[in-house]
């Protein structure tokens, strides 16, 4: 029954083929569900699933990004589909306000669901997003990490400001503080004028190592 509603939602996200203007269908391995794309003049990272579960993230400095894949399986995919579609974007604008700067980090959010028009929306990779349309971001992170094979991180691990994180780019990271909340860690770009904010569950999706500790 699960892998039969997989097959039913990713059915709808046939696309014309690319090869001479032919209509057809693309094939599942090539057919993407929802792409999640950010860059600056840094740098770039891109997340990208596939309608067979394939999980491609490409991250990284000038013009020769590093390229991961990952898995999926029926069960988790069709998890993920619901989760998608779940979320109303109806009210939700193509383009968001946007911090703007140099080293701001501009993204694309592509996404098309069984039964809803395709959606293209643009922001900022730390703008304050509507509600549905930061659970589809946290949906792509999450798959992002299907890509991961092995991390350096410490089981368990606690940030503390002083440590320095290397991001799967390979660009270093130091914690810096917690928000008022509690909710949220800043880090700060070792080498870089980055500022990013993580939630502590999310660290592991997005960091692959604890290069450095301060002593207490």
């Amino acid at each position: 029954m699960a892998s039969a509603l997989v097959a039913v939602a990713a059915a709808a996200f046939a696309a014309p083929s690319a090869a001479g203007g032919i209509a057809g269908r693309v094939s599942d391995r090539s057919r993407e569900l929802l792409d999640y794309r950010c860059a600056n003049s840094l740098g770039v990272r891109q997340v990208t699933l596939f309608a067979n579960g394939t999980v491609r993230v490409r991250e990284g400095l000038g013009k020769e990004p590093k390229m991961r894949l990952g898995e999926v399986g029926p069960v988790e995919l069709e998890g993920y589909l619901r989760r998608l579609a779940a979320e109303d974007l109806s009210e939700v604008h193509d383009r968001q306000e946007s911090t703007e700067g140099e080293w701001v980090e501009h993204c694309t959010l592509r996404l098309a669901l069984a039964g809803a028009r395709e959606r293209l929306i643009s922001f900022s990779r730390y703008d304050s997003l509507p509600l549905q349309l930061a659970a589809v971001v946290r949906v792509a992170d999450e798959v992002a990490a299907k890509t991961r094979t092995t991390s350096e991180l410490p089981t368990g691990y606690h940030a503390r400001v002083g440590d320095v994180l290397r991001r799967a780019d390979g660009v270093l990271f130091a914690v810096m503080g917690f928000t008022s909340d509690g909710v949220g860690i800043e880090l700060q770009g070792v080498e870089q004028p980055l500022v990013v904010y993580v939630r502590p569950e999310d660290v592991p999706s997005q960091f692959e190592a604890l290069v450095s500790r301060r002593m207490p």
